[in-house]
């Protein structure tokens, strides 16, 4: 990830580029969209339509399992007379693999816009050679979306889950849920533009904030529609959300809502002439590479451009200490539907809002962040410099940002086009 990524990239390439092992899937399957990792097994799960399968890491041939889930035929013939593609949306699209504890997996698909979560149990060792799906099935609303097209994220820890996902058939109710577990159920406000306008969910991560676990943090990848009076020349704007674990809700406004929502933009771009700096918008994956401090990983993230001129693609990095403080900045403010987003200049009260759970009456109309000046957003350590391209590839160096608290080890990141 630093001076050697590219050569290694490369010889891990030339490598294996004879030696590729490919699954070619089954004729009724498609849509392998959700990944998990066992490394303790030794296996690679992949939720796709209708199925579950188990892969070996070694080689994906080699001892693979499966498990077929369809939707039942009446939730797909109510998913047809609802107008969906019998052919293409009223399967079972397999959308949550998590770990839930040392035997099981909890699972979730969209179950033809109706959707149904389960456990796997995959037993504590990879010999007792166990796979297979629970006979007792719950909703999955609020951890699953309808629509298999819906970019959805979730995160299950200590038996909850965290989930960013639409909750209704329409795809119109969006909303960061938490459920399971002994708490009760807990979501963002619902049909409010001001906290999740139109979102589309790239991650959850848990990331510790002291030593203390009641501080712990949900954070939140995503990309969404650019709020009114959000001049930003963007259509689509990258953010990261900030929760506390937690959050238990408000006592008397914001009952079974989050109190301590907050969300700000995720900058990448490159400094262009004339003071005009390239934006990658379209953020497209997210990484966090774990370090000695559990409470600072590095993190990684992938964009794309929209724009119609310039088209390609960078990894921008980001470290904890300056996604605190911005989380840590000026409240966004407007005074009415025809101003701009501007800094909160009122005083902030203590406890400071959104700070911990409880706080249940933020002196704002928005969980948004005010942005800091341009081309500081969440300041990454290093930002992409597009220096040449080529039809196929393109180049970036890393530079070091001007108001980064961090050096940047020289090196190059291999960037393409698309």
């Amino acid at each position: 990830t630093h001076v050697g990524f590219v050569p290694s990239f490369f010889k891990l390439l030339s490598f294996n580029l004879f030696n590729l092992v490919t699954f070619n899937g089954l004729a009724n399957s498609s849509s392998y969209d959700a990944f998990l990792l066992d490394e303790e097994r030794g296996r690679l799960l992949v939720g796709a339509e209708d199925h579950i399968f188990s892969f070996d890491l070694v080689n994906i041939n080699r001892d693979h399992k499966q498990i077929a889930w369809p939707a039942t035929p009446s939730k797909r013939d109510e998913c047809k007379w609802a107008g969906k593609d019998l052919g293409k949306e009223c399967s079972n699209f397999i959308r949550v693999l998590q770990p839930f504890n040392q035997t099981h997996l909890y699972i979730c698909g969209t179950g033809a816009f109706h959707p149904i979560c389960s456990f796997l149990e995959m037993g504590k060792r990879a010999e007792e050679n166990i796979f297979r799906l629970a006979s007792h099935f719950e909703n999955g609303r609020g951890k699953s979306p309808y629509d298999p097209k819906m970019l959805s994220a979730s995160l299950l820890i200590d038996g909850e889950l965290y989930s960013g996902t639409s909750a209704d058939f329409m795809g119109r109710d969006f909303a960061i849920f938490r459920t399971l577990g002994d708490h009760h159920p807990i979501r963002t406000e619902q049909h409010d533009s001001r906290w999740l306008n139109d979102p589309r969910f790239i991650g959850v991560h848990l990331i510790p904030e002291s030593d203390n676990t009641e501080d712990d943090k949900i954070f939140l990848f995503f990309k969404e529609n650019a709020m009114d009076g959000e001049h930003t020349g963007k259509a689509t704007i990258a953010r990261i959300g900030q929760l506390c674990k937690n959050d238990m809700g408000g006592h008397r406004s914001l009952v079974n809502k989050w109190t301590t929502f907050l969300k700000a933009r995720l900058m990448c771009s490159v400094p262009g002439v004339n003071g005009i700096d390239t934006h990658f918008d379209e953020l497209q994956d997210v990484f966090l590479m774990s370090s000695k401090d559990p409470k600072n990983p590095v993190i990684y993230a992938v964009f794309t451009t929209s724009s119609n001129i310039f088209k390609g693609s960078a990894v921008c990095m980001y470290n904890m200490a300056d996604i605190r403080r911005v989380f840590l900045g000026s409240y966004a403010h407007r005074d009415g539907p025809n101003y701009q987003w501007v800094p909160f200049q009122g005083r902030v009260p203590y406890p400071r809002p959104a700070r911990h759970s409880g706080d249940s009456t933020p002196p704002r109309t928005s969980p948004m962040m005010s942005s800091p000046s341009p081309g500081a957003g969440v300041p990454s350590w290093c930002e992409p410099t597009w220096t040449t391209s080529s039809p196929s590839w393109s180049w970036t160096e890393w530079r070091q940002r001007t108001d980064s608290m961090t050096s940047c080890s020289s090196g190059q990141v291999r960037n393409f086009n698309v």
